[in-house]
């Protein structure tokens, strides 16, 4: 009989450690839940405070100020030529970079050409898929250098337009008349 006993106090003794583990654990939730809430309140309340639409239609004229200072400082620094010197050198280099691709591509596709002719049949064979790479590599460049130049036109102010004089039938020029005396 003690042996049922033993069991007994065992199964007694593991229902207990389960109870008080399903305790631990419920407080160990609680205290990160509330730890994890607080944390997403802050976020929140640091998120509202940075919501710059409502910023500006809460205060408009400060929203105006910080934009004309901030627009001012930018000019004052520099940073808007520096920044258009550095695209427009970039794009030049591209351009050149594209020039000399596309003038590799016809080179590669005149020695592929070229080699073709002159080889056997075997080498024939190959040339088609080097010629089309050399091809495509060519319009590749080209592609290129027709969005830098589209890059360089569309950053190019474009001109006033000129409103023509009115003439016609129905114009009539309001003048007041001389008059004689």
């Amino acid at each position: 009989m003690s042996t049922e006993s033993e069991i007994v106090a065992t199964r007694e003794e593991l229902a207990a450690t389960r109870s008080r583990m399903s305790d631990t654990a419920a407080e160990i939730e609680a205290h990160f839940t509330d730890r994890v809430d607080a944390v997403k309140e802050r976020v929140g309340a640091v998120k509202d405070r940075l919501d710059v639409v409502q910023l500006v239609r809460d205060h408009p004229w400060s929203s105006l100020a910080v934009a004309l200072g901030a627009g001012v400082a930018v000019a004052a620094s520099g940073a808007d030529r520096k920044a258009a010197t550095a695209t427009a050198d970039a794009s030049r280099a591209a351009a050149k970079k594209s020039v000399e691709a596309m003038k590799s591509g016809a080179r590669s596709l005149r020695s592929t050409a070229v080699d073709a002719a002159d080889s056997g049949a075997g080498y024939a064979r190959e040339a088609p898929s080097r010629a089309k790479s050399a091809i495509v590599g060519a319009l590749d460049s080209l592609a290129a250098r027709l969005a830098v130049s589209l890059i360089d036109h569309l950053r190019e102010p474009a001109p006033l337009p000129v409103t023509p004089e009115p003439t016609g039938l129905g114009y009539v020029e309001n003048t007041t008349p001389a008059t004689g005396a």
